[in-house]
């Protein structure tokens, strides 16, 4: 693995060949693809960047328009070669969608993983988190939660090393640092983070899934049998709207590219084949995953 291209703000470029782009969720992180990277580097440029508001980017947290142009910024200025296979997770999906809308000319394919876009990604919860101070007393509850998992787990696992569910509580590094090694729920700039992109998340879903029709790239919506964040349901009215889209059901929940990467990496490299050219699989399918 190479050194991060670009200072800090990309913490994964690593490998060489066709550029794989990983845009993570909220809260997160770039370092959060770390297992995805290392399973796509061995033939492919893989770069996962920290958006703004995330990680070690210092620019305050934006809509999913504006984190297209961020992003297309920041691959110009890592030299990220075109056609980019983009692969984005949960919020990143939508920024990769925008990227593809605003910058056909860059993106060659789409892999959007347990992805936003239309209205049925839209829950009852995203709405309160919106409304002034509602929403700042239900995250600061919400991540208290995890915080008791967290130290529940971490302690079981010290029990019983071998115990998968607690290794799934504990995969995230973003989900540890969002807490605190000091033990106390997340505030400050990630807590607000959150809470500007769950608005945006309401405001910009409408247009972009109106613009759905235009995207002129191959598409697989991946998703998770019994994803709780984003359903099925929102994933096939996604990859629907979405012109030849392949819809790829596979069993997990909402974390799929860090439960099951390689699942995930088998879909990129598919799709990466088709933005590079070497053969043409848009028909409209979907595909049922164990």
């Amino acid at each position: 693995m190479r050194a991060p291209a670009g200072g800090s703000r990309v913490p994964i470029d690593a490998g060489e060949g066709p550029v794989v782009v990983l845009v993570h969720g909220q809260p997160g992180a770039g370092g959060d693809w770390v297992a995805l990277a290392k399973l796509l580097s061995a033939d492919h440029r893989v770069l996962a960047p920290d958006r703004p508001g995330w990680g070690s980017d210092p620019r305050p947290a934006m809509g999913m328009a504006a984190n297209a142009e961020a992003l297309q910024d920041l691959l110009e200025g890592v030299e990220a070669q075109s056609p980019l296979t983009v692969v984005g997770h949960s919020f990143g999906g939508g920024v990769a969608l925008e990227l593809a809308l605003t910058h056909p000319e860059r993106v060659g394919a789409l892999v959007l993983v347990g992805s936003i876009g239309v209205a049925g990604a839209l829950s009852g919860f995203d709405r309160l988190l919106v409304v002034p101070m509602i929403g700042e007393g239900i995250l600061r509850a919400g991540v208290a939660a995890l915080r008791r998992a967290l130290i529940t787990a971490t302690r079981y696992s010290q029990r019983h090393p071998d115990a998968r569910v607690a290794k799934k509580v504990l995969v995230l590094p973003t989900l540890q640092a969002a807490i605190g090694s000091d033990g106390r729920p997340m505030v400050g700039r990630s807590r607000q983070s959150f809470l500007v992109e769950q608005r945006a998340l309401l405001a910009e879903t409408p247009e972009l899934e109106r613009a759905l029709g235009r995207i002129a790239v191959p598409t697989a919506v991946v998703t998770g049998a019994s994803d709780r964040i984003v359903p099925v349901s929102a994933a096939r009215s996604l990859a629907g709207r979405v012109p030849g889209a392949e819809l790829v059901v596979m069993a997990g929940g909402h974390l799929l590219p860090f439960d099951q990467p390689e699942k995930v990496a088998e879909i990129v490299h598919r799709y990466s084949a088709l933005a590079s050219g070497v053969k043409d699989g848009r028909q409209r399918r979907e595909t049922p995953e164990a």
